[in-house]
Parts: C-alpha cells; structure tokens; sequence
C-alpha cells in the first residue's frame, strides 16, 4: 500500500495531500492511509539514523531516482507531499 500512495503522490507533485484526499482519490480508507505514512515516516527516520553504520549495496538502486515524503500540517491537517531527490548513483 505504501508503494501506490508513494506513486500517487509522485505523479502529482505540484501540491501536497491531506489523507482524506489520497484516501478518496485511491478509494482506500482514511485509516489506511494514515497507518501506511506513519510506518513509512518511520521507515525512513530509521533509514537516516542508520546509513552511517551499514554498508550500503552498490548495485541495487543504480540509475534510479529517489523521492522524499515531505509532510507539513496546517491547522490540524497534515499533507503529504513527494519531493524527487537527485539519482541514487550508490
């Protein structure tokens, strides 16, 4: 589920998206939607906090471009927004 909220949001990167939106626009629950960005925000925290002690595999993500979940909420309402980041060349 996160994979498709994660294209959804990539293919639509001029504005950020509330959860009710994302959840209406794939026709999942708001629930749903909420649950998959709370593991995917952790997910990526324990990726920061961490790449400085694994190796990192060389040929696994070569040539492909990476993208960020940026999330800002505004008055008790959280969107989400896809930011691509330069290509992974590691």
């Amino acid at each position: 589920m996160k994979k498709i909220i994660v294209e959804f949001l990539c293919r639509n990167q001029s504005k950020g998206y509330s959860s009710k939106e994302i959840s209406q626009a794939l026709s999942l629950k708001e629930e749903d939607i909420n649950y998959a960005m709370l593991k995917l925000g952790l997910s990526d925290f324990l990726f920061e906090l961490t790449s400085g002690l694994a190796r990192k595999k060389t040929n696994s993500r070569v040539g492909r471009t990476r993208a960020r979940i940026e999330d800002v909420t505004v008055r008790g309402v959280t969107y989400y927004r896809c930011i691509n980041l330069d290509s992974d060349l590691n």
